[in-house]
């Protein structure tokens, strides 16, 4: 089988390209765009390395988990959507240590993502 490049490395490659070559040879909105091109690209290499990881399934599965501990279920297969129903509907206690816990992870999920500088601080 022919060694071919992963999403993930086409994704790296070009990001670097473009940073290096072209937005540094740019200025004003053209350069704004082309950093956030970049910034898209990193966000979407760091999605594919959870993904590797599997760490969105195990996100899932904390969700699953704490909507059927309290009889909540998830008939849409959607547990991020109806763990929010759930809240929009008042049947979740927003003081609840255990929601608290689970919204705490799903945000620190999204943050690896978009913003992991900010999980450093």
């Amino acid at each position: 089988m022919i060694n071919q490049p992963g999403t993930r490395d086409l994704l790296t490659e070009a990001r670097q390209v473009l940073l290096d070559s072209v937005a540094a040879e740019l200025t004003g909105e053209r350069k704004y765009q082309a950093l956030m091109a970049a910034n898209a690209m990193g966000m979407a290499i760091r999605e594919l390395e959870q993904r590797e990881q599997g760490e969105p399934a195990q996100t899932d599965r904390t969700v699953r988990a704490f909507l059927a501990e309290r009889s909540l279920g998830d008939t849409a297969g959607e547990s991020e959507a109806a763990l929010a129903q759930a809240i929009r509907e008042r049947r979740l206690d927003g003081a609840d240590p255990a929601l608290r816990s689970v919204l705490r992870t799903l945000t620190e999920a999204r943050l690896r993502i978009n913003n992991p500088g900010f999980l450093k601080r």
